[in-house]
């Protein structure tokens, strides 16, 4: 039987972890890494629903993108909600391990994922300092006709877009959090960009930088990327894993 310390030696090959920001804290969470297992959850966040589906899963370890921990804590108590699903999971024996920018950055990842969907060609690397985003071309189409692809891919029902006026050819892409890489996707003559949480003076540093720019939300720009790294670490592994069903936090009613 496999062990937690097994299982992220395969994740780190997949994975590397030492494509990780400096700020950022992947890596194991919380466990014992010579506890044994035989079936993994993969999940972009940790959630109460998560930590449910992992116990009725039987499941002894879970795989989110997002760190639970992003900084050091003096106490792990149930006044902070996601210390206390940490504390759930310590309980019931269940170990946390966290792949975040460096599944961004890594070949293969959230971005060539993305990419892939969207059907770029031509891809590069938008960001070379931190591996981050990707861009490449497509068939020029119109922003509408782009947009709607962009929803379909994304199973959304509707997107922020802010119109700079310009046909849609080549393409920025950062899956999450991307505008600080707006006037890098300037700069390398992209036409539109998508990503998330864009920030009203960032939409205006864009559009008026002539960078149409598409809003898919944190969530699903990341999310489709979860069972691609599950089957991978599926086939290597030959452990049993499940694809954790949230409900979206952002919902567009």
């Amino acid at each position: 039987m496999s062990t937690v310390k097994d299982a992220i030696k395969i994740l780190d090959k997949i994975v590397p972890l030492d494509l990780s920001a400096d700020w950022d804290n992947s890596g194991l969470q919380i466990g014992r890494v010579n506890c044994k297992i035989s079936n993994v959850l993969f999940a972009l966040d940790l959630t109460l629903e998560v930590v449910q589906q992992a116990v009725l899963a039987n499941a002894e370890m879970i795989v989110t993108h997002h760190p639970v921990l992003f900084h050091k804590v003096g106490a792990v108590t149930d006044m902070d909600w996601q210390q206390e699903l940490l504390l759930q999971c310590a309980e019931k024996k269940i170990a946390v391990f966290s792949v975040h920018t460096n599944w961004d950055a890594t070949k293969g990842g959230v971005n060539d994922i993305l990419a892939k969907k969207l059907g770029l060609n031509k891809v590069k690397v938008l960001d070379k300092d931190t591996q981050i985003g990707r861009v490449g071309e497509i068939k020029t189409v119109d922003l509408t006709f782009f947009t709607e692809k962009v929803k379909k891919i994304l199973g959304l029902p509707s997107v922020i877009v802010i119109d700079a006026g310009k046909k849609v050819h080549k393409v920025a892409i950062c899956g999450g959090a991307g505008a600080e890489f707006i006037d890098i996707a300037v700069k390398l003559g992209c036409d539109t960009f998508l990503t998330s949480d864009i920030k009203y003076h960032e939409a205006q540093r864009g559009v008026f930088s002539g960078l149409n720019l598409i809003d898919g939300t944190h969530q699903a720009t990341e999310q489709l990327s979860m069972d691609f790294l599950r089957q991978k670490f599926a086939k290597i592994s030959h452990l049993d894993t499940v694809l954790a069903n949230e409900t979206r936090i952002v919902k567009v009613i």
